[in-house]
């Protein structure tokens, strides 16, 4: 427990507190915690398995991180290169800040119900239903739902965030050889 603590950036009693069901996780620190593992993130919460083409609504692993929000992933393993998940908002609910980043992977978000307000690297967008933006994770951004009924968004990630990209290497076909 220790290391793990060290490897991702936080205390060792609230490693602890973690394990207990006692401390509220951020997503961002769920993301720490399966980079150190090697594993997708929304492993931690649920596992999840291949073991059908179709995943119901409700048999969807979910995740309450707290402060308004219920992430349910929709892609699974062994699926490597996207990673996509619907999230229900509460009114006021609000995920990062104005500096928050995490990684480096291209995000796309789109407006399924409700009304949000989308910070983006130092500008607002108020977004409706249908509405999308797209973006680096790198970039500063935060996301309020505006109310005043609950809001839905699905997220697309590509790569999932903390997993490499993957190589887009072809080999040549190697010569026919007499």
């Amino acid at each position: 427990m220790r290391e793990l603590a060290l490897r991702a950036g936080v205390s060792l009693s609230y490693v602890s507190q973690i394990e207990k069901g006692t401390a509220n996780v951020s997503v961002r620190l769920l993301r720490q915690l399966a980079e150190v593992f090697s594993i997708e993130w929304v492993d931690l919460y649920q596992p999840t398995s291949p073991a059908s083409a179709v995943l119901r609504r409700a048999d969807r692993p979910t995740f309450s991180p707290g402060g308004g929000q219920v992430h349910h992933a929709v892609t699974r393993a062994p699926l490597t290169d996207l990673e996509v998940g619907v999230v229900d908002y509460a009114p006021g609910a609000t995920v990062g800040d104005e500096t928050y980043t995490h990684g480096d992977v291209h995000e796309i978000f789109i407006v399924l119900k409700g009304r949000f307000r989308f910070h983006l690297g130092g500008e607002d967008f108020e977004m409706a239903p249908g509405d999308s933006v797209d973006f680096r994770s790198s970039m500063p951004h935060m996301l309020t739902s505006l109310g005043p009924d609950a809001g839905e968004g699905l997220w697309i990630a590509s790569p999932p965030t903390g997993r490499p990209a993957p190589s887009l290497f072809i080999p040549e076909p190697s010569a026919p050889t007499d």
